[in-house]
């Protein structure tokens, strides 16, 4: 029995020269790499504030991990402040042409924020001091030295967010229960504010009775609570310096 022919590849160690010759790997493709490339540096953490928090969990709900399809159709998710909450909840502004409050539609807002767990329950943060460095090598002069990036620690934050979806039918509720505890079934999943991985821990879900608007169309309320052990950063508090060049040794023989 004769032994199987070996597969000859033809590798091409001449890379492509830049220009035009590019545009054959596609233009979708180069784009996404320009997409996926940061514009400041891949060492630098990028700064996390309240808001990013509030963005991250917003889209995680509306376009993520919680994202409600029924009926092949995608339903509408509305961030609200206390304010708002307060006067939807109140007038049921929230209609459409016929005057009447469209279903199923969810509901966001944060109702808490405590000092952050992440780490425990320990103070760890030291006042903002930067103990943290990162040394990150580049070409100086013809001289290779690190540029050494001086950052303080994340301090940490605890953010409670009540998720609520309103529907005038039992079977949405059951369809979106269903769809949580399976996204939750290990308690938790993570969500990405500018790049940060951080835990969003599941806490339960209640259900209130059913509710009546202005016109006296019923509502079931399910609401569910998400705990983000979120931190924030600035870079503003970072701080950049140039490492120490070495000396420069000359030897003359004579």
């Amino acid at each position: 029995m004769s032994m199987p022919h070996k597969v000859k590849y033809e590798l091409n160690i001449n890379p492509p020269k830049i220009g035009t010759e590019y545009l054959k790997y596609g233009m979708d493709r180069i784009e996404e790499l320009m997409r996926a490339t940061d514009t400041k540096t891949k060492y630098l953490p990028r700064t996390v504030l309240f808001e990013d928090l509030d963005q991250a969990v917003f889209n995680y709900v509306n376009a993520e991990g919680m994202k409600a399809v029924i009926d092949n159709k995608i339903v509408p998710t509305f961030y609200l402040d206390n304010d708002r909450w307060g006067e939807f909840s109140r007038t049921w502004k929230f209609t459409d042409d016929d005057k009447n409050v469209p279903t199923p539609y969810v509901t966001i807002r944060r109702i808490e924020k405590e000092p952050g767990t992440r780490l425990g329950i320990k103070y760890l943060v030291p006042q903002l001091r930067k103990f943290r460095y990162l040394d990150v090598p580049i070409l100086d002069e013809g001289e290779v030295i690190n540029l050494r990036f001086k950052m303080p620690e994340p301090i940490n934050v605890d953010f409670t967010y009540e998720v609520t979806l309103f529907t005038k039918y039992r079977v949405y509720v059951n369809m979106y229960d269903e769809q949580v505890l399976k996204n939750f079934a290990s308690r938790q999943d993570y969500i990405f504010p500018n790049g940060n991985p951080m835990p969003l821990v599941f806490d339960g879900f209640s259900e209130s009775n059913p509710i009546e608007n202005i016109d006296g169309d019923k509502f079931f309320v399910s609401k569910y609570s998400l705990k983000l052990l979120g931190f924030i950063q600035d870079e503003k508090n970072f701080e950049i310096v140039k490492t120490t060049r070495l000396p420069k040794i000359s030897i003359d023989i004579i």
